[in-house]
């Protein structure tokens, strides 16, 4: 079970900030500590408290195995702790993510030395991708890690940040590579144009990818994202 109490409390803004704000405050300054763009600093009277859930989630990173969720269910306590409004959504659980990311029982490599890749239209906290990699990490070890893109779009901006700190962090925290990371905010049934970069990321130079800038790499994205939207139609049918 995972335990974000201390990381919760951490993110406490009592009556000067709302949940939903204290989280964008938090995912923000851990990109800027990254080199990203600003997104949603923190107001000076929060900062300190912002880098002390910082280093909270640090802890939590710790204490649990490569490539949990925890932010899936710390957004989601959130939620019920005054930011339903705002933060109104539910995430797949850990338990079912690893569940189908096992059964999926994915490769190493790939034959043509490709990188493999993966991607979540509707990535929320980012949890399916999150699994994937840890069922490679426990199936294939770190080096096949390489040999994966993973890719994310959301038009939530909270969602898709989450994801992005969470591979990003995980990797960095423990000393892991992953072949590329490509996070995108927008619509997943849209235009190329409608989508904008939260993150992209290699695991080395030599990985040629087209920039997630690039036109005909959002409509890659796109592309692949339509298999998935056509599984739920028939799922609803």
């Amino acid at each position: 079970m995972v335990n974000i109490k201390a990381l919760m409390q951490a993110l406490d803004g009592g009556y000067v900030a709302r949940p939903e704000e204290m989280l964008r405050y938090f995912l923000s300054e851990i990109m800027e500590l990254w080199g990203m763009k600003p997104w949603n600093p923190a107001p000076s009277k929060l900062k300190q408290q912002v880098v002390d859930a910082i280093g909270e989630y640090d802890r939590a990173l710790s204490a649990h195995p490569a490539f949990y969720d925890l932010l899936g269910p710390l957004y989601m306590e959130l939620a019920n702790q005054g930011g339903r409004a705002k933060l109104g959504q539910f995430f797949t659980p850990w338990s079912i993510a690893a569940m189908m990311a096992a059964m999926q029982s994915p490769p190493a490599s790939s034959e043509d030395e490709r990188l493999l890749t993966a991607i979540d239209p509707a990535c929320g906290s980012g949890v399916m991708m999150l699994a994937l990699c840890s069922q490679v990490l426990m199936d294939h070890g770190p080096a096949a890690l390489q040999s994966w893109s993973v890719s994310g779009i959301d038009l939530d901006p909270i969602c898709s940040r989450m994801m992005a700190v969470q591979l990003i962090a995980n990797c960095a925290h423990h000393q892991l590579k992953l072949g590329e990371i490509a996070v995108y905010e927008g619509n997943a049934l849209g235009s190329p144009s409608d989508l904008s970069v939260v993150a992209h990321a290699t695991a080395t130079r030599e990985t040629k990818v087209l920039p997630a800038e690039h036109p005909i790499r959002k409509q890659m994205a796109l592309d692949a994202a339509k298999p998935h939207f056509e599984q739920l139609k028939l799922f609803a049918a």
